[in-house]
């Protein structure tokens, strides 16, 4: 197998996926949904995780946590470390002294995540008193700071609103507020801007990072949002069907993709410079459909809807292999990944 970081700093990771492979028992058989993902991330780094829905990007972050209850989940193999502490035998009292101190989440629904018959400021209070063993008052007064920090307007006060009083974008700071409250090494942002308008959008990243600036919270962002990743993120793991496919630097990505699904991904992005296109061109789209996750893989998944594929990827999985010696931190799960970064293929 090849090493995932050939060049990586000397820096330990803070968190470390290894080889993970989560499974679902289901009537119709087991299904597949994270199939041998490895990935790392360095200290004050933010990592994006980038693919299409259903393809293992919420499963295998929601695993770090040990969120997915057994069953149905199962984990067939793989290693899951935070500072080198294996997470995936820890017992479930010590993932309580992690959640939400040393590792948060923010999910996709602050609406459902956050508990409708509690106030804001009891819900981000408690989180205080259990893990840092905070006064009650004390607890309420660093809550007001923190919906202060997220930049809620009169703090104090909307301490005391439930969740449906809140709009959209206002429950998703008080999520990130409730994630950072106990100043943690790790957040994991999934989907952290869904279903929110483009100015608020833009407000939420632009206090992950200000917040990652000011205190030094590496962030694994789960979008679907390749230009968020491109203005966020250092570095972009790319998922397709629960395996990873392609990881780089943002920079080398965007200008060098290797991974057929990666550029198919690309050329679907929307350009300002296609309103002004006089033939009006449509989007590129990639053909066919997503493989069921039911089946075991046989050849490269995605080799159905490549249009470069041959007969091997139809029979032989590739694996993950440094395209160039230039670039050592770029892996990609192709044959033809180095024709790719050479741009000799169409």
């Amino acid at each position: 197998m090849t090493t995932p970081y050939p060049d990586q700093s000397p820096a330990a990771p803070i968190l470390e996926v290894e080889d993970l492979r989560i499974a679902f028992v289901s009537r119709d058989g087991i299904v597949r949904a994270v199939d041998g993902v490895s990935w790392q991330l360095q200290p004050a780094e933010m990592l994006g995780i980038v693919g299409e829905s259903g393809c293992g990007k919420s499963v295998s972050a929601m695993s770090v946590l040990k969120l997915l209850p057994g069953p149905p989940a199962m984990y067939s193999s793989g290693s899951i470390r935070f500072r080198g502490e294996e997470l995936l035998t820890a017992s479930e009292v010590r993932m309580r002294q992690l959640r939400g101190n040393a590792i948060s989440m923010i999910f996709q629904d602050p609406m459902t995540s956050l508990n409708p018959v509690l106030t804001i400021g009891e819900q981000i209070a408690e989180v205080l008193i259990l893990h840092q063993k905070l006064s009650k008052r004390a607890a309420w007064k660093r809550a007001g700071e923190m919906l202060d920090l997220v930049g809620i307007p009169e703090p104090n006060q909307r301490l005391r609103d439930y969740p449906h009083q809140f709009s959209g974008g206002m429950r998703q700071r008080a999520m990130i507020s409730l994630a950072l409250a106990c100043n943690p090494a790790v957040l994991i942002a999934d989907e952290p801007t869904t279903a929110l308008d483009v100015t608020i959008q833009a407000q939420i990243m632009e206090l992950l990072a200000r917040l990652r600036r000011e205190m030094g919270t590496a962030i694994v962002l789960i979008t679907h949002d390749l230009g968020v990743v491109a203005e966020c993120c250092d570095r972009v793991v790319v998922m397709y069907a629960g395996s990873k496919v392609e990881e780089a630097t943002v920079d080398t990505l965007f200008a060098r993709p290797c991974h057929p699904y990666t550029r198919g991904l690309l050329a679907a992005m929307p350009g300002l410079d296609m309103a002004a296109d006089a033939g009006h061109r449509r989007l590129a789209e990639i053909p066919g459909m997503v493989p069921s996750l039911k089946q075991a893989a046989i050849g490269c998944r995605f080799a159905p809807r490549c249009a470069a594929a041959q007969e091997c990827c139809h029979v032989t999985i590739p694996e993950l292999v440094v395209v160039a010696r230039e670039a050592p931190d770029h892996l990609a799960a192709c044959f033809r990944a180095c024709e790719a970064f050479r741009g000799e293929l169409a």
